[in-house]
């Protein structure tokens, strides 16, 4: 009997420790699964605490050289060449008649660019303008609310991604619109004339639409009745930059615009990297990629501050350290390819997993992994170093001077990237742009 009690007294001290040791290991399981949320605000500074000497910020304000100036043109002739007159549109890639949102936000801010760096002058400058506006403001909308998601250049028709004409329009992307909402507030600074126009273009759109309880939310089609689902919009860098620039337009994007929420930190190549903790498997398969765009973006745009000054760092040196580590010239951001599945997302990290590489359906891409030529001029002109240098050098041959500058370079096999689109040739420009004025917004404010 004796053993019996004892038996029974360990069995209940096992019980107890088992159930201890389930409950720890659901708190660690939420622990390391979950959204990590941070009150306050979050000491980013951290991320870099382990590279003393840290990338410095490159000089702005410099006049372009000779070689730069050339570059600017090669990337202006490939506005030259996908603008369709009886619009005033320009293709999203080189000889294909369809456009996006963000497209459309890239062409106007190559626009502005050209014509602050005298590569046209003032007559073609307000012709191209006005045809611009003029076809934004009759651009069929979404349920008569927002732009579609895609659109014929030549008529102005909605359109699905297959170019084929959609006459109810498939649903509308918030970071899109916020794309453009960046040169429609930069035009409103260095041309107030156009004021008026731009207005007009935006009042004419539901853009309260694109905001829910401080988050931006874009639309598609439902499979069973057509009708639109709202979804929020946004993963970590995106979600910022684009609430940042829907901001501008007077929309509470209040939560979105938040850095210390829901974000948490891993080690790649050495470096500390913020990444969305929102995983794919938990979140219907949205990715969670953390990409050089964004950043870009926003250090040209808006410039850099003491919260995304070393997000932005540490995503440049997680870059960098992957080619101390390899010798692999690195520089990683979504783009156009010259094979299917013709788009790929590469990423310095995707659902935890580093440096994939995807497809927009999430399948892998890795066959397709490549060295982006618009991130590594970014990162080129926002960043100084020897690194930097190695990626400029690394793409500056990669350009047709009578067609524009080619997506970037395969890794695989080191064959060029020969899509040729207006994202990447927009961002050349913006990088050159911002070389000789600094952050655009400010510099456009700073304009007397």
């Amino acid at each position: 009997m004796r053993h019996s009690r004892g038996f029974i007294a360990a069995r209940s001290h096992a019980a107890f420790l088992i159930g201890l040791m389930a409950a720890l290991g659901v708190i660690f399981f939420l622990r390391y699964r979950m959204p990590t949320v941070r009150p306050g605000v979050v000491d980013y500074a951290r991320l870099l605490e382990d590279r003393p000497e840290a990338a410095p910020l490159h000089p702005t304000g410099v006049p372009l050289s000779e070689q730069e100036r050339a570059w600017a043109r090669i990337a202006w002739t490939y506005f030259e060449r996908n603008y369709q007159p009886k619009t005033g549109l320009v293709n999203s890639v080189d000889a294909y008649p369809s456009t996006t949102l963000w497209d459309l936000g890239s062409y106007m801010m190559a626009l502005l660019a050209a014509e602050d760096l005298k590569l046209i002058g003032g007559p073609e400058f307000e012709s191209r303008m006005n045809a611009l506006l003029a076809s934004l403001a009759a651009l069929p909308l979404v349920d008569g609310r927002l732009p579609n998601k895609a659109y014929h250049t030549a008529t102005l028709a909605m359109v699905d991604y297959d170019n084929s004409e959609s006459r109810n329009g498939v649903g509308w992307s918030a970071l899109d619109v916020a794309r453009f909402a960046v040169p429609a507030t930069l035009i409103t600074w260095r041309h107030p004339r156009y004021t008026p126009a731009v207005r007009a273009v935006l009042q004419a759109w539901g853009l309260e639409d694109m905001a829910r309880d401080g988050q931006m939310m874009g639309s598609h089609r439902s499979r069973e009745d057509g009708g639109l689902v709202l979804v929020q919009e946004g993963r970590f860098g995106y979600e910022q930059y684009g609430a940042k620039s829907l901001f501008l337009l007077g929309l509470d994007v209040s939560r979105a615009l938040r850095y210390e929420v829901g974000v948490d930190v891993m080690e790649v190549a050495g470096q500390r990297v913020a990444y969305d903790a929102r995983l794919p498997e938990d979140h219907a398969g949205t990715q969670n990629a953390v990409l050089s765009e964004p950043y870009v973006l926003e250090a040209l745009e808006f410039g850099l501050n003491s919260t995304t000054l070393p997000l932005a760092r540490a995503v440049f040196h997680a870059q960098a350290g992957r080619f101390e580590d390899t010798g692999i010239l690195t520089a990683v951001s979504e783009d156009n390819i010259d094979r299917p599945p013709y788009f790929v997302y590469n990423s310095v990290l995707n659902g935890r997993r580093e440096w994939a590489a995807f497809a927009p359906d999430g399948s892998d891409a890795s066959a397709h992994r490549s060295l982006s030529l618009k991130a590594a001029f970014g990162w080129a002109y926002i960043f100084a170093g020897d690194y930097s240098g190695r990626l400029l050098q690394g793409v500056a041959a990669l350009n047709d001077p009578q067609k524009g500058w080619y997506s970037g370079r395969y890794e695989a096999d080191g064959k060029v990237n020969t899509a040729i689109t207006a994202n990447t040739n927009a961002l050349v420009l913006e990088a050159l742009w911002y070389r000789a004025r600094g952050p655009l917004l400010p510099a456009a404010r700073a304009l007397r």
